[in-house]
């Protein structure tokens, strides 16, 4: 296992590496030789919300780098608290079939709240029990744009998803929790806007919560700021609740 993750991720450094090399000045380009497309931006939001929950409590920068080619797509995403309490580097790659997308995801989080997050935050440590990687499997459904409907399923299973304190035996044993999420959203148009009211829940105790019960609903809404007749600013906003823990929040971005 540990033989077959370390080769994973150096193939994928060395395919962003190579890629990287050839790209100029583009955020976003395809290359008629390689038939790659790269993708590289960022957000600064002023709170990092992630399934119902507050991550770093502070400003934060999130930078994002893709490549894609066909159907499949691997990238790297990150958010880095500005009070610098919180730290997230993840890495995916994704396999698209029509309308569903299958992803994995690798969550490195070394630090919450200044604090370690496992008992080895390395990065290179993948033991089950110690490590501070998270892996999840996922499945994603998009209607496209007649049927703007998203369907999203995902479960942890291997990793730090462990010594959440509601179940003893996992507990004292670092057993994981298996925690899982499931969301639906819909997309629609207001004038020159676009709008996403999404549900989330998780059917059990673990990452997300205490129980079973619904932990993400709300709405995000996005627009353009024109800046000149050559420069717009995509800017968003989401109000967002967590009827499990009695929270909200109000969030707000800069997509450069």
């Amino acid at each position: 296992m540990k033989k077959f993750i370390k080769l994973s991720l150096f193939l994928v450094v060395t395919l962003l590496l190579s890629t990287t090399s050839k790209s100029q000045d583009n955020a976003e380009k395809d290359t008629t030789a390689t038939k790659l497309k790269l993708t590289l931006g960022a957000d600064i939001m002023s709170r990092y919300i992630w399934r119902g929950s507050d991550y770093g409590n502070s400003l934060c920068i999130q930078p994002t780098l893709a490549i894609s080619a066909a159907n499949f797509e691997i990238g790297c995403w990150s958010s880095v608290g500005t009070n610098n309490f919180y730290k997230e580097v993840d890495l995916y790659a994704k396999y698209t079939i029509k309308n569903f997308s299958l992803v994995f995801t690798d969550y490195y989080v070394p630090l919450i709240n200044d604090i370690a997050a496992s008992p080895d935050n390395r990065y290179f440590i993948y033991d089950d029990k110690n490590t501070a990687h998270s892996f999840e499997g996922s499945l994603l459904f998009k209607g496209g744009e007649k049927f703007p409907l998203w369907l999203l399923g995902g479960v942890f299973f291997y990793g730090n998803d462990k010594r959440w304190g509601y179940d003893a035996d996992k507990d004292s044993n670092d057993l994981t929790y298996y925690s899982s999420y499931f969301e639906a959203g819909y997309s629609f148009t207001v004038q020159e806007n676009s709008a996403d009211l999404f549900i989330g829940f998780t059917p059990s105790a673990g990452a997300y919560g205490n129980t079973l019960g619904v932990v993400n609903l709300g709405v995000t809404a996005t627009r353009k700021l024109k800046i000149s007749n050559t420069l717009e600013l995509p800017v968003k906003g989401s109000l967002i609740f967590n009827p499990q823990t009695s929270n909200v929040f109000f969030v707000f971005g800069i997509t450069i």
